[in-house]
């Protein structure tokens, strides 16, 4: 089935691609059908056959077939989308049925109907789910979160070779609790893997690589309790990675590190302050392009969201203004597709998906960036912290929006608010780090709670 854009809302940038009532999770620019291809917790239009996952050729939207009867708040179908060996396949913990074909965790789709795949990978009751991949030499690397590969221990990092799963031996935590593994690369010849995880050897944690004498925390890994990693990619042979850590903690830099396969380097003097939480990079056009949910002013540059690094300088990204975070971006048939929870851009009607369309004539650089100072927490704070039902927050001015983000950078709740002090019911949410969110007097606040 297909269905033509309806509708199409500018502003300055950018413009509404579609009429989705959810924001994109995951995007794949799949140069073998030559689609955009986009999973999240979305209708388009109000009909079921193009719930939670569709392909976009530029001009029309087209139905992966009507998916399972999942539609609350935070029922994210697909959080891998995958082409390997010709074939395409989605994997998320939600993905038990589609189309009344049933399926563990991991689905093909063959073009026309849907197919139980990739069996093999276990997680006790649970069904397995693949967070990331990558393809080398013809094998399907594969990390998320599981316990065994093939009846082997293997906590969740394991390759397919197109027939059966190879666990590579990845160390639990200390307790034997599983590691959330959400990323993996090929760097210099070597395996790495990144997430939100720890050993009791190195006093640090979340980024690792398979060596001769097996795996080892990657230049003693990240610093912070509360540390993670939600993107890798290379640029200009250097590993980049992205999410949430702070120099404050002992981590060379905010939110955005390289790794020259000895080292860690900070990128340029810095990104923003310690707050910031980077979801997503893109190598566009010889330029990285990151988002998240950050707001930076320094003396001649300013970013919203969006940014960029051209190997020497940071700068700012049409400079337009938007009312929430992004959470993913891809490049598609030349052009920078983007999704998120805003609503507006520039105060404009632009909603969860959009294209851009202008220029840069707007745009500021660092020569290169200075960090920012950290804004004041004076009359900013979260109680109980842990929490178990309600989650009290206070902020200096009147809070305008709140947004709650789980350790891997879904957000799991948003609203608009008035007042100082909101209550945010986090009753339903699985027990984890979270990250608070809230614009109040024309700022961005942020802090970290655990629920128990």
């Amino acid at each position: 089935m297909c269905c033509m854009i309806s509708c199409q809302l500018f502003c300055q940038n950018w413009v509404q691609v579609g009429n989705l009532n959810g924001h994109p999770r995951v995007m794949l620019n799949d140069t073998f059908s030559g689609q955009l291809l986009i999973s999240g917790n979305f209708r388009l239009n109000g009909t079921d056959t193009l719930d939670g996952f569709f392909a976009y050729d530029g001009s029309n939207f087209i139905s992966f077939g009507r998916r399972y009867d999942c539609v609350h708040f935070g029922c994210t179908p697909a959080f891998l989308i995958a082409r390997y060996d010709e074939q395409l396949y989605f994997s998320g913990p939600s993905l038990t049925i589609i189309d009344g074909v049933p399926v563990k965790g991991i689905g093909q789709w063959d073009g026309t109907t849907w197919l139980d795949a990739m069996p093999g990978l276990e997680y006790g009751d649970r069904n397995p789910v693949l967070d990331n991949y990558y393809i080398h030499e013809g094998n399907f690397y594969g990390v998320g979160a599981f316990r065994t590969a093939e009846g082997d221990t293997c906590n969740s990092v394991a390759y397919w070779d197109g027939e059966r799963w190879t666990g590579l031996d990845f160390p639990p935590y200390s307790d034997n609790s599983l590691p959330r593994v959400t990323s993996v690369i090929f760097y210099q010849g070597q395996l790495y893997v990144a997430g939100n995880f720890s050993w009791e050897l190195g006093g640090g944690g979340d980024i690792a690589r398979l060596g001769s004498a097996g795996w080892e925390m990657v230049g003693g890994g990240l610093k912070g309790g509360q540390a993670l990693v939600s993107d890798v990619t290379v640029y200009k042979g250097e590993l980049y990675i992205c999410g949430y850590f702070r120099k404050i903690d002992g981590n060379v830099g905010n939110a955005i590190m390289r790794w020259d396969g000895q080292q860690w380097k900070e990128v340029g003097a810095g990104f923003c302050t310690a707050s910031v939480i980077l979801f997503d990079m893109a190598v566009i056009d010889d330029k990285l392009i990151v988002v998240g949910n950050f707001d930076c002013e320094t003396t001649g540059f300013s970013a919203r969201n969006i940014a960029t690094w051209d190997g020497e300088r940071w700068c700012s990204f049409g400079n337009s203004y938007f009312n929430n975070g992004i959470g993913v971006i891809s490049e598609y048939s030349g052009e920078i597709y983007i999704g998120g929870g805003f609503t507006q851009i520039d105060g404009q009607s632009v909603k969860y998906f959009a294209k851009w369309v202008g220029d840069h004539s707007t745009d500021t650089c660092s020569a290169p960036i200075s960090a920012a100072p950290e804004p004041t927490t004076a009359g900013f704070s979260l109680w109980p912290n842990p929490a178990t039902d309600l989650l009290q927050v206070r902020s200096p001015a009147p809070i305008e929006s709140v947004w709650v983000f789980d350790a891997l950078g879904r957000e799991v709740y948003q609203k608009s608010v008035s007042g100082e002090r909101v209550s945010v019911p986090v009753g339903d949410l699985a027990a984890g780090l979270y990250f608070v969110v809230v614009r109040a007097g024309g700022k961005i606040w942020g802090g970290k709670f655990v629920k128990e």
